[in-house]
């Protein structure tokens, strides 16, 4: 049987404590295309959950340790786009319908065709797709294609805990489109909404690339998270930003507000001082504006 499209590079964690089976399916899966990872029992099964993000987890019921339901339930609560499919030689109906209401995608009584298994992880591979496709609309602003102020919320919340666990900088920036609004009147709303695309471009190559996050936060204003970031590194960020929106050619400018995390404040404050620091900023562009016309 030739490889099929969906399965190709998908990752796939094996539990079976059967030497022969493992190897079996081991060996079946990777000649068509998937990347297999094996664990013989369910200790190993949870460490490399809580290690890596898999596509598809195959495991038998009955491994030692944590067992098959254990580890189905595990591998959905970190990530709930993943497909469970479990195995089995001695499962009683009762198990096999709890692991069906547990959420998993589909089961297989042994002895079965390799080759059945691999249609049944196809199968599995395309509601996970589906699934990952759907968790990506949730997190998205659909002008932009940045993220979009809910996910800003969650991602803040957890790299606010790793900051504070590991002891490390967190800035936060505040960005706003100055006299958008006048903008907006002048032009139409359509330019409006190419402008806050092309500001959303600048964003992103401000960003240092797999590392900090954009996001829209509402209407015409942006927050930019950058974790392991001191304010020399967050002005640098600040500066390169400015920038890249003047490289444009808008005839727009973007007022940016600094705040780095400090012991007694959480999300919301760290949101409100970017706030007024970007106030801040767009007082003293305003004076300097001023300045210059007289």
């Amino acid at each position: 049987m030739a490889p099929r499209e969906t399965a190709t590079r998908a990752r796939v964690l094996l539990v079976e404590d059967e030497e022969l089976l493992r190897w079996s399916i081991e060996r079946y899966l990777s000649g068509h295309g998937c990347l297999v990872e094996s664990a013989r029992e369910g200790g190993a099964a949870m460490r490399m959950l809580a290690a890596a993000t898999y596509d598809v987890v195959i495991t038998d019921l009955a491994v030692g340790g944590p067992d098959g339901l254990t580890i189905a339930a595990e591998a959905r609560r970190l990530h709930a786009e993943t497909q469970v499919i479990v195995i089995t030689g001695c499962g009683s109906k009762d198990t096999v319908l709890t692991a069906l209401r547990q959420g998993v995608a589909d089961y297989l009584e042994k002895p079965f065709d390799l080759e059945l298994l691999l249609v049944t992880v196809e199968r599995a591979l395309e509601k996970t797709e589906i699934l990952r496709e759907l968790v990506q609309l949730s997190r998205t602003d659909g002008l932009t294609g940045l993220y979009n102020q809910r996910h800003c919320y969650a991602v803040l919340e957890a790299e606010i805990g790793r900051a504070r666990r590991q002891g490390h900088p967190l800035a936060l920036l505040l960005v706003d489109v100055d006299d958008f609004k006048h903008y907006n009147d002048q032009y139409g709303h359509l330019a409006g909404d190419a402008a806050l695309i092309r500001v959303a471009a600048a964003l992103r190559k401000a960003c240092r690339r797999e590392v900090d996050s954009a996001f829209r936060y509402g209407g015409d204003e942006f927050v930019v998270l950058l974790p392991e970031a001191d304010g020399v590194v967050a002005a640098g960020v600040v500066s390169r930003l400015k920038a890249l929106v003047r490289e444009e050619g808008l005839s727009l400018s973007v007022s940016v507000g600094l705040a780095s995390l400090r012991d007694g404040v959480d999300l919301q404050g760290l949101i409100r001082e970017a706030d007024q620091a970007m106030y801040r900023d767009k007082a003293r562009a305003s004076a300097d504006g001023l300045r210059r016309a007289v």
